[in-house]
């Protein structure tokens, strides 16, 4: 399954006299002189395979492959920081932060989300295959049950609305983790998205056939990158963006 091709990027081409230009540069200056100066982005983000992962040799993923191409040719070094989820989301409620693919509570005049590709996440619940469609009217119709959703300190979001409507969370580390407790039996769902889904069953050896995403859907949403305006990196990411008309407020 070739994750790359599944995604539409809005992104900008490198200039040939911008590559002329650099090539140039290139002979005259070192690369290592070229890098220190740049800023530094440093980016939240949890291991969340294809998505944002720890680094292998050199790739930290699908959306940091995006941001990095957006911001290829600015004054901006993306700089991952995978941290655990409870970290990651303590970091984001301090407001301490520049740029996190992990989201903060809402969206507001400081924090802004931009798109990096046209094709929407969906977000949901696994459960083991049965003949019924998997749908919700009211998530409390599912009250009661036993859910993988990742650790977090305080419970905002979508992990409220399930504690909101009965469902019994039971802290994982990862979408892999979770997926593995619900092929145990240990779950009754799982938290996932439709892409990394299929990939982590498939990963685990486990038949994809044997196993539903759910119909109805926490959250469809863009993959983005969430920006802190009041970090100067960030609002220089933010301009960088916006005017390749890549971003939305």
């Amino acid at each position: 399954m070739n994750i790359n091709n599944q995604w539409t990027f809005n992104t900008m081409g490198h200039p040939m006299g911008y590559v002329a230009a650099f090539i140039c540069l290139g002979a005259l200056i070192a690369p290592s002189a070229l890098v220190a100066a740049k800023a530094e982005l440093k980016v939240i983000a949890i291991d969340y395979p294809p998505f944002t992962t720890e680094n292998i040799e050199g790739d930290n993923g699908i959306a940091f492959r995006l941001l990095q191409q957006a911001l290829s040719d600015s004054e901006l070094r993306v700089n991952p920081d995978i941290y655990s989820t409870a970290r990651a989301h303590k970091l984001i409620r301090t407001g301490q932060w520049c740029a996190s693919f992990y989201p903060p509570k809402e969206a507001t005049e400081q924090l802004v989300n931009i798109p990096l590709a046209v094709q929407p996440i969906k977000l949901g619940l696994y459960r083991k295959r049965q003949e019924s469609p998997f749908r919700w009217d009211d998530l409390s119709e599912l009250g009661g049950s036993q859910v993988a959703y990742l650790r977090a300190v305080a419970r905002d979001g979508i992990g409220l609305d399930m504690t909101n409507a009965g469902l019994v969370i039971f802290n994982v580390e990862s979408v892999r983790q979770g997926l593995q407790l619900l092929a145990k039996g240990r779950v009754d769902y799982a938290f996932a998205d439709n892409v990394s889904g299929a990939i982590i069953l498939n990963e685990l050896g486990l038949d994809t056939n044997d196993y539903q995403f759910s119909q109805s859907l926490f959250r469809a949403l863009p993959m983005g990158i969430w920006l802190n305006l009041s970090c100067e990196q960030a609002l220089k990411a933010h301009q960088v963006l916006t005017q390749r008309g890549q971003g939305i407020q």
